[in-house]
């Protein structure tokens, strides 16, 4: 079953239209994921599939190289090539330090989901004053008439 993981992995697509930028996360957010879900790497991405042991004891406890990490690592490090190539050069300065890509996530969704948040709730505000402005000016046209 791991080696039908990682060959799915080279098959997360082509590139998304539109790289992130401190504007369009969620956009971008919809673009990535149904790839990201349709290679069934997704556990890797929320930090569910957590790395194994670099090493393991093998029938004579010696310590080797574990392969379960090396298929763990190549899968992290395709999803994590894919999404820095969907990045602006100012998202990728804030996430190029981390290492894995469950980290990168996790800030990105950190740094721009209550961003999105706030946005939502700004539109709204927008939007329910737009109706009471038009409601005010029905009902003066109304009152004047």
């Amino acid at each position: 079953m791991a080696s039908s993981s990682s060959n799915n992995s080279a098959h997360l697509g082509p590139p998304v239209s539109e790289k992130l930028t401190r504007d369009n996360f969620l956009l971008w957010k919809a673009q990535v994921l149904p790839l990201i879900r349709g290679a069934q790497l997704d556990d890797i991405l929320d930090g569910t599939e957590v790395a194994p042991p670099k090493t393991i004891e093998d029938d004579k406890k010696q310590v080797v190289p574990n392969p379960a990490y090396s298929t763990w690592l190549a899968k992290d490090q395709q999803i994590l090539g894919y999404l820095v190539n969907s990045l602006s050069t100012t998202v990728l300065a804030q996430v190029a330090t981390l290492k894995t890509m469950s980290d990168v996530w996790r800030v990105l969704e950190g740094m721009y989901s209550a961003q999105s948040c706030a946005r939502v709730t700004n539109l709204r505000m927008q939007l329910a004053n737009l109706k009471m402005g038009s409601l005010l000016t029905t009902t003066r046209w109304y009152l004047l008439s």
